[in-house]
């Protein structure tokens, strides 16, 4: 049987790794993507894709694809470092050969005999340490692993690292593999208390570029539902909370995000409310409430990053919506709300993302334009 390999770390993966890995797939009858990485990788600190998560998401690439196995292999834990001299060449490879001669046994595929091992590679560096293995170079009886080819393919053909990705994704966005592109989107949050404009700056600033927005889920629940401030209880914060990341999150893995995302509401804003609400005998709110919402929060942050958020202080005149509540309307409120807000921002390490827009809606709306310029124009 025929069996192609390729390898990489995958921080990200991009169209010249597939370009590698489909071509293993034509020539062969099965083809063996190894994920490879170490523990406390730099790379992964900075991106946030450690090496099990890149081994799962290179799995979610391919799980219907039933030519393609994929592979993990941990440096540290075979005990090699980033130098790969000749013996940790020879440990990292048999680990790999090992792995797959125990998946096509179990499989019952080495009955169609012995099985040729071809590595496809896109660096000169590999062609070197993995052409000394070949079988005419590498006595079949010395118990180290023994190759029986190797392919390079240019990369020329496509120029692309995970180097380049990493130093700008928005640029090169179209050369990172689908299920990568989450962990390199810039995500935006506008955010401030009521009345502010949040949501027509939000959908102008999506319409002007043409990209995904979240809007604020409570507004359109308790539209839906006819429910104003003073019915909310803790099962409708914990609503808002779970369904606003899961909206958000949505739009960031969208098939329609190029790089940006935009929201009008976090889930700060929701812990905002809260707590103004527990300090209020109208509402049916309570300090255990509150305490069980903010864990609630502080797991849901885990899974949204924002990379720049603008935040609006109360300024306009306070709009009744038929929804929100009117004892939070006077400017002494609003601002101890914005005050919770940015206390909040706080807490949860997001005040370094944070730039403060005072002007008028045009004056903002060119801020947030002006930073996604910086971010889209080379």
């Amino acid at each position: 049987m025929k069996v192609g390999i390729t390898f990489g770390g995958y921080c990200p993966m991009h169209q010249g790794h597939l370009d590698l890995i489909m071509k293993a797939k034509k020539e062969n009858d099965i083809c063996y993507v190894v994920v490879c990485g170490y523990d406390n990788e730099p790379r992964a600190n900075e991106t946030g894709l450690t090496l099990n998560r890149r081994f799962t998401l290179v799995k979610q690439m391919f799980k219907d694809d039933e030519q393609i196995r994929v592979l993990q292999v941990n440096d540290t834990k075979l005990g090699i470092d980033e130098s790969m001299s000749e013996s940790n060449w020879d440990i990292w490879l048999n680990c790999v050969q090992d792995q797959i001669e125990k998946i096509e046994t179990s499989k019952r595929l080495v009955e169609f005999g012995t099985n040729e091992y071809t590595w496809y590679v896109g660096e000169l560096n590999y062609v070197d340490a993995l052409g000394r293995r070949t079988y005419d170079k590498y006595a079949a009886n010395t118990g180290y692993p023994v190759i029986d080819n190797v392919v390079y393919v240019d990369r020329g053909i496509n120029p692309i690292s995970a180097t380049m990705i990493r130093e700008n994704p928005i640029k090169y966005w179209n050369k990172i593999a689908w299920a990568f592109r989450p962990y390199f989107s810039t995500n935006i949050l506008i955010t401030g208390t009521a009345s502010e404009g949040k949501s027509t700056l939000t959908r102008d600033i999506a319409t002007y570029f043409g990209i995904p927005y979240s809007e604020e889920y409570g507004r359109t629940y308790m539209e839906f539902y006819g429910k104003s401030d003073t019915d909310l209880t803790i099962n409708d914060f914990q609503e808002f909370l779970i369904e606003q990341r899961r909206d958000t999150k949505s739009k960031i893995e969208s098939p329609g995000n190029c790089g940006v995302v935009i929201s009008d509401t976090d889930n700060m804003v929701t812990l905002m409310y809260a707590q103004a609400y527990v300090e209020d005998n109208n509402i049916d709110l309570t300090e255990e409430d509150y305490k069980t919402l903010e864990t609630l929060a502080w797991n849901i942050k885990r899974g949204i990053q924002w990379d720049k958020i603008f935040l609006l202080p109360p300024k306009n005149k306070f709009v009744d919506d038929g929804t929100r509540y009117m004892e939070q309307s006077s400017m002494k409120e609003r601002v101890k709300n914005y005050n919770r807000l940015v206390n909040l921002l706080k807490q949860f390490g997001w005040w370094d993302k944070v730039e403060v827009i005072n002007g008028d809606y045009l004056e903002n709306f060119e801020s947030v334009k002006n930073y996604i310029n910086s971010k889209i124009n080379f």
